[in-house]
Parts: C-alpha cells; sequence; structure tokens
C-alpha cells in the first residue's frame, strides 16, 4: 500500500478550505443564537416595548379610552376597564381606582381643559400625553382644542 502525501500547497488549500467552512458555520451559527435571543427579549418584554412606543407615538395625537386611567391620568400598559357611573363611561386600570372614583368623583372626573382652562367632564373628553415620551394625560373639551395644544408645543 502506498501512503499518499500531500504537498504543502495542497496542504495550505485544504486548511484554508477548511477554515472557510469553520467560519461560515460559525457566523450562521451565532447569528441564529443573536437572532434567538433578541426575540426571547423582545417576547419577555413584549409590554414594556409597545407601552414605551406608544408613549412616543401617541405624543400630538388622540389617546385611545381604553389604554387610560383617569384616576392617575396616566397611559396604561394594557386595557383600561370601562364603567359606567353617573351615565357616562370612565375608564380606570383597577378596583382601588373604581373606589377612589366613587369616593372622590368630583376631583377625578372632572379636568381643566389643557389648552383652553375650561372644566370638562373626562369622560366625554379627548385625551392626548402631556409630555413625549412621558405617561402623563392631558384632557381636551374638542380635537381643535387637542390640536392647538400641540401647535403652540411645537413652537417653543
Amino acid at each position: 500500500m502506498s501512503s499518499k502525501k500531500l504537498s504543502t500547497r495542497q496542504l495550505k488549500k485544504k486548511k484554508i478550505i477548511e477554515n472557510r467552512k469553520f467560519n461560515k458555520t460559525m457566523l450562521v451559527s451565532f447569528s441564529l443564537v443573536f437572532l434567538l435571543v433578541i426575540l426571547i427579549l423582545l417576547l419577555i418584554y413584549w409590554c414594556d416595548v409597545r407601552y414605551t412606543y406608544r408613549k412616543y407615538d401617541l405624543y400630538s395625537k388622540t389617546v385611545p379610552n381604553e389604554l387610560v386611567c383617569i384616576s392617575h391620568n396616566n397611559l396604561q400598559y394594557h386595557k383600561s376597564y370601562k364603567v359606567l357611573y353617573k351615565n357616562n363611561s370612565y375608564y380606570i386600570c383597577g378596583h382601588d381606582c373604581h373606589q377612589h372614583l366613587i369616593n372622590h368623583f368630583r376631583e377625578v372626573a372632572f379636568a381643566p381643559d389643557a389648552f383652553s382652562g375650561d372644566t370638562i367632564c373626562k369622560a366625554n373628553a379627548f385625551v392626548g400625553l402631556k409630555e413625549k415620551g412621558e405617561p402623563k394625560l392631558v384632557y381636551f373639551k374638542n380635537k381643535q382644542n387637542l390640536k392647538k395644544y400641540y401647535e403652540t408645543k411645537s413652537r417653543q
């Protein structure tokens, strides 16, 4: 039996080919692991990601009522509960806020219009974010006041 010996040039070519295969395999493997880690983190922190996105995206727009807690005047992580009280629909985040609405109705159910200063019922109000990236809310009598409010804030 004769053993086949490879020349140094052939050995170098073979090693280069093996290294390329190894590098491709490692690149694909680490890319898949990286994407998997990102996907897992997004799934774990989906509520936080969506909440942060809303704090920026809903600025200068009307905030949907089901994302509002009128008791705390905050944007919520999850949808709020609709409660009928004194022939109006109020959105609250939980039982404690419902009790707070019932016990302190005059303070909780009414707020000043952020543009005109008129006192309005939060059940009939248009809701907006006070600052971009912050969860605090402001209330408006109509859409025109909401638009004017954000126009004056953008000029400042």
